[in-house]
């Protein structure tokens, strides 16, 4: 059964400012999902132009501190590598010098490790394979990571598997 009522009334402005606030204050928004967001609300295009003025004045949303964020956060929950962030950043319309620098934000050496940890899990999953160090090394690189660094890390770890293995 459909609930949905046709003849359901319109947001005024101040009803879609309010659900815009929410929005936007659950986590953080690139300016475009606030852009979509508002579309699918049915504001049209003047007050949508004065709701993201109001919300990016108030601080609701800010294309900085979201790329700062988003880098973060998928670095950290999703062990995504930078090619990926950056791409990803880019899709969301992110300004490419604040994904720069949202990406040299990162710490280095956490990066690093990850890397070695992510290539260790894949040669542990891939152990009784005997293209285990190139099926770890695409795996890796396929989260995003640069494949210069990879096959840096993984030479390393093929020194010590091969010191362990005599």
């Amino acid at each position: 059964m459909n609930h949905s009522n046709p003849e359901k009334q319109a947001l005024t402005p101040d009803e879609i400012l309010s659900k815009m606030e929410q929005y936007c204050a659950y986590q953080e928004r690139s300016p475009m999902e606030v852009q979509k967001r508002l579309a699918t609300l049915g504001a049209n295009e003047t007050d949508a132009t004065q709701i993201l003025e109001v919300l990016k004045t108030d601080g609701f949303f800010d294309e900085t501190r979201f790329a700062f964020a988003f880098a973060r956060g998928k670095f950290r929950n999703n062990h995504w590598g930078k090619i990926r962030i950056r791409h990803e950043l880019r899709l969301r319309n992110i300004h490419p010098e604040i994904g720069r620098a949202a990406l040299e934000a990162l710490d280095d050496e956490g990066y690093e490790t990850t890397i070695i940890q992510l290539l260790e899990k894949k040669l542990e999953q891939y152990k009784k394979d005997q293209n285990r160090f190139q099926k770890a090394a695409a795996a890796v690189i396929r989260s995003g990571y640069e494949s210069d660094l990879v096959f840096n890390y993984l030479n390393q770890l093929k020194q010590k598997f091969n010191r362990s293995e005599s």
